[in-house]
C-alpha cells in the first residue's frame, strides 16, 4: 500500500469513528442513557421539593397544635382582650398583640375557601391536559393534536397564577395577624413560586409542540414535564386541603 493510499484509508477510518461517536458511541451517551440521567435528575429535584413540602405541612400542624400564646387564630387572646375592654379584671399583659403591637380583639377570620379550592382545581386541570398530551404524543399524534392541549394547559396555569394573586388582595388578614395568617400567606407564596416554574415549562412545551418537535415518537420531554407538573398539582392540592380543613 502506498503512502497516499494509507493516508486516505486512515482518513476514512477517522471519519467513520467521529460519525460513530456522534451517533452515541463510546464517548457520547445514547438517547436512552441521556433520558435515564434526565429522569433521575428530575426525581432528585422533585425529592428535594418534597422535603420542602413536608416541612410546610409540619410547621402548619405544629403551630396549630402548639398555639403558642393563643396566636394561631387568636381565639384565646381575644377573650382576655375583651375582658380588659369590659373592665372584667384582665390586664394588657395577658392580651395578645399583632406583629405591630396592637391588641387583637377579635378572632382572625379564615380565608374564603372558594379561592383556595379554585386555585388547586385550576392547576390540577392543567396537569390533566399535559398528561393527555403525553398520551397523544406516545400514540404518534401530530402537532395539530398536541398543540391545543398544550395551549389549554398553559391557559389554566396562567389562570391559577392570576387567581392566586387575586386571593392575596382579598384576604381578611395580613401576615402580622398571628401564625395562621402568616402561614397561610406563606402557602400562597409557595404556590406562586411553583406555578411560575410550571408556567416556564408550559411556555416551552407549547412552543415546541407548535413547531412539531414532539412528533414522530419524540414524546420524552413531555413525559418529564408531565412528571413535574403532576407533582406540583398534587402538592398544591394537598396544601389547599390542609388550609381549608384545618384552619
Amino acid at each position: 500500500m502506498s503512502v497516499t493510499e494509507q493516508n486516505t484509508h486512515e482518513s476514512h477510518d477517522d471519519h467513520g469513528s467521529h460519525g460513530h461517536y456522534a451517533e452515541g458511541g463510546n464517548h457520547h451517551d445514547t438517547p436512552q442513557a441521556k433520558h435515564r440521567k434526565e429522569h433521575i435528575a428530575l426525581w432528585l429535584f422533585i425529592g428535594g421539593d418534597a422535603v420542602f413540602f413536608m416541612l410546610e405541612l409540619f410547621f402548619w400542624f405544629y403551630l396549630r397544635a402548639n398555639n403558642t400564646g393563643g396566636m394561631w387564630r387568636a381565639a384565646n387572646c381575644t377573650k382576655a382582650a375583651q375582658a380588659a375592654i369590659n373592665g372584667a379584671g384582665a390586664t394588657a399583659s395577658n392580651m395578645c398583640t399583632d406583629g405591630l403591637g396592637n391588641a387583637i380583639t377579635a378572632p382572625i377570620t379564615k380565608a374564603a375557601p372558594i379561592h383556595t379550592i379554585a386555585i388547586a382545581v385550576l392547576i390540577v386541570i392543567s396537569a390533566a391536559f399535559v398528561w393527555f398530551m403525553e398520551v397523544q404524543a406516545r400514540q404518534g399524534a401530530s402537532r395539530k393534536a398536541t398543540t391545543p392541549l398544550a395551549g389549554l394547559a398553559l391557559i389554566f396555569v396562567i389562570a391559577a397564577i392570576v387567581w392566586q394573586i387575586v386571593q392575596f388582595q382579598v384576604l381578611p388578614f395580613t401576615t402580622v395577624d398571628g401564625t395562621y395568617a402568616s402561614t397561610f400567606e406563606f402557602y400562597m407564596g409557595s404556590n406562586l413560586a411553583h406555578f411560575a416554574l410550571v408556567l416556564t415549562i408550559a411556555l416551552g412545551v407549547f412552543n415546541r409542540s407548535r413547531k412539531g418537535l414532539f412528533e414522530n415518537g419524540r414524546w420524552y420531554q413531555i413525559h418529564l414535564s408531565r412528571l413535574f407538573w403532576v407533582w406540583i398539582a398534587f402538592s398544591s392540592a394537598v396544601l389547599a386541603a390542609v388550609a381549608v380543613l384545618f384552619a
